[in-house]
């Protein structure tokens, strides 16, 4: 690569990217209860994702500077269409979860308790 400031920026994109990446799968490990692994699943490896991608990019936009062609241009537009993939999956995968992981109210009556009490 050409310049070590761009480097630099490229590195500590792609470090971010694995830690945080990382601190998501721990989260699935060590959390006890879904909402708080979802939470951390879903934040986390979004951050690591978006990291990853912005590191992408900026290698693509300055190699495509330094003469690279038309080949990086669409490495970058791949790129921006992973992401939107990734976000999409990750939305309607923490929604149906989510949604899923709701517990019933064990404070209301059934009908079993109200026919119970009308015996």
């Amino acid at each position: 690569m050409s310049d070590p400031f761009i480097d630099a920026v490229i590195y500590i994109l792609f470090i971010a990217s694995v830690g945080f990446s990382g601190i998501g799968v721990i989260g699935l490990l060590l959390f006890p209860d879904i909402r708080s692994r979802l939470y951390t699943a879903v934040r986390a490896t979004l951050i690591g994702t978006g990291a990853m991608v912005i590191s992408v990019i900026f290698y693509a936009f300055f190699v495509s500077l330094s003469g690279g062609g038309d080949l990086y241009t669409s490495l970058v537009i791949h790129t921006l269409v992973l992401m939107g993939i990734v976000i999409g999956a990750n939305l309607v995968l923490y929604r149906l979860l989510r949604k899923r992981a709701t517990f019933p109210d064990t404070c209301k009556p059934t009908q079993q308790d109200t026919a119970r009490e009308m015996k």
